[in-house]
């Protein structure tokens, strides 16, 4: 396989719709984040004067410089339109061109890694940790449950195997109303057809029934694997890819 395997967000089968909306939140908030870059790219064209004068914001106003850059971010999104923005509240309000909902952005406290959206009524709170202690998480918050991504999303249900001599990597996982949902990709130096008939040997000794398949793609070995007992799924794709296995694995157990 040509490119590597990039981690879905949950399994394609038997997710509730309120799964489906936390992780909408999720990647909507990851892409937020990463309109932060373009801020960077924005500020690369403008004179050294603009770019000293808003680094001296940021020593002396660190919350107002930080709505500013927000700001600008969200005016580069072509499909919002930024209605107000107020660094001294630390708000802004924003509409979505499409739906013509608005939605208001809580950065007060953004400098903490933490902020807030309110929206139709209903507010999501958003913790982002960087910190080398806690190893880099972000985690969403909402009357209807509980999103992780990062190093706080590593604690797996019991019921899946783990993996001897694997590394696991881009961790998410959910948990709205009792149902759990997350992925994460595994790689290891084995094969993909090795690692297939571990999980597949590990999940039929718990009671699961498993279905597998080999594939190749441009000469590269590859195999897929779906689990399923009671109320739990455990769906695997591996490819063989720069030297090592690439494998995603995504996960739902309902209550």
């Amino acid at each position: 396989m040509n490119q590597p395997l990039t981690p879905e967000t949950a399994p394609k089968k038997g997710m509730s719709t309120v799964v489906k909306v936390l992780l909408g939140c999720g990647v909507g908030l990851l892409l937020l984040f990463g309109s932060c870059v373009v801020v960077t790219g924005y500020f690369a064209k403008k004179t050294l004067g603009g770019i000293t004068d808003f680094a001296k914001e940021l020593e002396s106003n660190p919350d107002a410089a930080a709505v500013k850059a927000a700001a600008m971010a969200l005016r580069l999104n072509p499909e919002l339109e930024v209605l107000s923005s107020d660094p001294a509240a630390g708000t802004i309000t924003v509409r979505e061109k499409k739906t013509g909902k608005e939605i208001t952005f809580n950065l007060e406290d953004i400098k903490a890694g933490k902020f807030s959206i309110t929206q139709d009524g209903e507010t999501t709170n958003i913790d982002v940790d960087a910190s080398q202690e806690n190893g880099g998480q972000m985690k969403v918050v909402t009357d209807q449950g509980t999103a992780v991504f990062g190093a706080g999303a590593q604690e797996l249900p019991s019921w899946i195997p783990i993996y001897p001599g694997g590394r696991s990597e881009g961790m998410a996982n959910i948990e709205a109303q009792g149902e759990k949902t997350g992925t994460f990709t595994l790689r290891t130096a084995d094969a993909p057809d090795v690692v297939i008939a571990l999980f597949k040997a590990k999940l039929e000794e718990s009671g699961f029934t498993v279905e597998t398949a080999s594939l190749s793609f441009n000469g590269a070995p590859s195999g897929t694997l779906n689990a399923t007992a009671d109320k739990r799924q455990l769906s695997i794709t591996a490819a063989a890819q720069d030297g090592e296995t690439q494998a995603l694995v995504s996960y739902n157990e309902k209550p």
